[in-house]
Order: structure tokens, then sequence, then C-alpha cells
């Protein structure tokens, strides 16, 4: 083979494999990030919160706890609103995976003209009056009114079939094929998370044993549930787990104060 041949040839599988690493980086740079919605007053669940990302265009609604979850990157905008709160911008900072954020809200307060009830008026007619009241339009949150028609159910993507040479080279190397692989993956480990989550989190720690707000996340961490264990038993099993668990962390709280 001659010399300029060989140079060429490497110097074309060098520049190659940049772009297919530059590829890479542009994919690993999506997750799935996982939030809950409180009330600023109170901090109790914010049930069917929006949660829209300005920067990618899409969005998704909070479950009746407030917990949901988005594909993300870093430095992208989430705009938050719900009925009876003002809505809320929250910024991506860098990657959070595998970490629950609370984002809170603060309650919006709707002013009421007062309404004046005659002895002699009926039921029907107070309630006719209540009906006619006009209310202030106070609005919607801005970005959720501009970008809700661009939201859109995520799609089944079908992966080509190799039929010969040129799609097999098509399958290993392109960057369509691999950002729907790394989609696909991480829908599924976005649908465990999710099970997960709905069968061990802070609202049935609190129903169970009383702990609330750090103190439960605390015993949370001290239980030390492995994934596949929180999904391969039933709910009696597990809260009487959790139960017996309690007993031992509360001991070794009272054992942590004696020797202070």
């Amino acid at each position: 083979m001659k010399p300029d041949l060989s140079k060429k040839i490497v110097v074309i599988t060098i520049l190659c494999l940049s772009i297919f690493s530059v590829y890479g980086q542009k994919v690993d740079s999506l997750y799935y990030f996982s939030g809950q919605v409180i009330s600023k007053q109170g901090n109790y669940p914010v049930a069917l919160a929006h949660v829209i990302n300005v920067t990618q265009r899409w969005g998704v609604v909070a479950d009746t706890l407030g917990y949901f979850n988005i594909w993300v990157k870093p430095d992208d905008s989430l705009n938050i609103s719900a009925i009876g709160f003002n809505f809320n911008e929250y910024k991506i900072n860098g990657f959070l995976k595998d970490t629950l954020v609370k984002i809170k809200l603060k309650g919006r307060f709707y002013e009421i003209p007062e309404v004046a009830i005659s002895y002699l008026g009926t039921y029907k007619q107070f309630e006719q009056k209540v009906l006619d009241l006009e209310l202030p339009d106070l609005g919607l949150n801005p970005e959720f009114e501009k970008i809700f028609k661009h939201v859109e159910p995520a799609q089944n993507f079908e992966l080509p079939t190799i039929t010969g040479p040129v799609s097999l080279f098509y399958v290993m190397f392109s960057k369509d094929v691999k950002d729907k692989n790394k989609y696909i993956k991480l829908s599924e480990e976005g649908k465990v998370k999710d099970k997960i989550r709905e069968r061990f989190n802070e609202h049935i720690i609190r129903n169970l044993t009383g702990l609330t707000g750090e103190e439960a996340q605390k015993f949370m961490k001290y239980c030390d549930f492995k994934d596949e264990y929180i999904l391969s038993i039933d709910d009696y099993r597990l809260y009487s787990e959790i139960l017996s668990r309690f007993e031992s962390y509360k001991k070794s709280e009272e054992d942590s104060l004696k020797s202070e």
C-alpha cells in the first residue's frame, strides 16, 4: 500500500471518530429529570401541575402526589403551573440524575367581590347571583399558552431491519439510530424508576412511621432497599419490612444520642 494512501485512511478514520464522539456527547446530555411539585405554604404535594420544558418545547403533567419525570438537558428551563398557584420557572443546573428535586409553588389568592344576600331571597336566587359574578381575568401561565400547542405525546420508534451491508452500516454508525436506542433505553429506565417511586416514597413513609421531610429521606436511605427487592415483593411484606427497619432506626438514633 502506498504511504500517501495510508495517511489518507488514517486521517479519514480520525475524522470519523471525532464526529461520532461529538454526536455521542450530545446524545448523552439528554437525561430523565425527576421532581415533585409542592406548596410553598405547608409543603404539601400539588396535584396535576403542568411542567413545560420551555427550551425543548415539550411537557408533562404531574401525578396526584406532585411527582413528575421529564426529558431535559443541562441549562434547560422548566415552567411549572397549577390551578390556585403562581407559575414558577426552574433552571436545570448541570446533571441531576437519580435525584428527586422538590419545586415549590406559591399560592395565588383570588379576590371575590362582596355579595349582598337578602333575607327574603330564595337559595336559588342566591345561587344565580354567585354564578353571575364576574371574576377578574388573572391569565394563565404565558409560557404554557405558547408551548401547549407544540406538546406532543412521545412516539414509538421502530428501528430499521438489517437487509444488507448498507443497512448494517446505517444501524452501526447512524446518529438517528443511536439517538433512538438511547431514547428507548432511557424510557425503560424511567418506567422502572416510576414503579419503584410509586411503591416506596415519602408519602408511604409518612403514613407508616409519621416521619416527614428530611427525617423521612434519612430513614429511606437507612432502609437501603435494592430496586430489585422493592419490585419483587408484595405490599404487605414491603410495609412489614419498613416497620421492622423503623424500630431498628429508632434504636440506632437513641444510641447515637446517648453516645453524645
